[in-house]
């Protein structure tokens, strides 16, 4: 459904992603980077709510890193996705970083770079999770190799943070999260599970509506 559909973004999602929007399943790492390139990277002037000073550094990097057994490797992974930022990290308000944790969920590990602090916003709250602080102490050597004096920056998790049901929402978690962020729209993040069948529908219109709009414009 998209392939390269944006400048600068590698953006894939089938027919089959859309469908298990749609109807509460799993989400995948293609639909929520999809959302932030064809979303929220939208130029100001359609989506005026959008605080544009921030980067992305993908949905997928956490679990890349996680397969590497040595440190060049894992800084091979971090440079790439650095690499698509259009400016040096210090440079923006906010990095946002999905993660895929455990077996089977999301959550989202956000560099607040004014703040000088790493917040996680999990719709699962569990401080106990062994490779969120992990990924965060590798993150951290990596920049302090790019000159980012981030070693005393602390992992914070925000409270209130709203929580999801039994079901598999916490991509779509996710993308809210990023959403009300990059809106600075945060406080108590104005939504919750009564939300997500409504939150999926607009998400899956919004990917449909992208879609053929980059078919017109080609």
């Amino acid at each position: 459904m998209f392939n390269g559909t944006l400048d600068g973004h590698d953006n894939w999602m089938s027919f089959n992603d859309v469908r298990e929007l749609l109807f509460a399943r799993e989400t995948e790492s293609v639909v929520i980077d999809c959302y932030v390139n064809t979303y929220l990277f939208l130029p100001h002037d359609e989506n005026p709510d959008i605080m544009l000073n921030f980067g992305y550094l993908g949905a997928a990097l956490k679990g890349w890193v996680e397969t590497c057994r040595d440190d060049k490797s894992k800084d091979q992974y971090f440079q790439r996705a650095f690499e698509k930022l259009d400016r040096t990290p210090n440079e923006f308000d906010l990095l946002f970083s999905p993660m895929h944790v455990g077996t089977n969920h999301w959550a989202l590990l956000v560099i607040h770079i004014k703040e000088k602090e790493f917040r996680v916003y999990d719709s699962l709250r569990n401080k106990n999770r062994w490779d969120i602080p992990q990924y965060v102490e590798e993150l951290k050597r990596y920049l302090k190799g790019k000159h980012m004096d981030v070693e005393n920056w602390p992992l914070r998790y925000p409270d209130p943070c709203p929580q999801q049901g039994s079901g598999d929402d916490c991509g779509i978690f996710t993308c809210k999260y990023m959403e009300c962020l990059a809106c600075r729209d945060i406080q108590d993040l104005p939504f919750s599970q009564d939300d997500m069948p409504n939150v999926r529908a607009k998400l899956a219109l919004h990917c449909i509506n992208a879609y053929f709009n980059a078919q017109d414009r080609s």
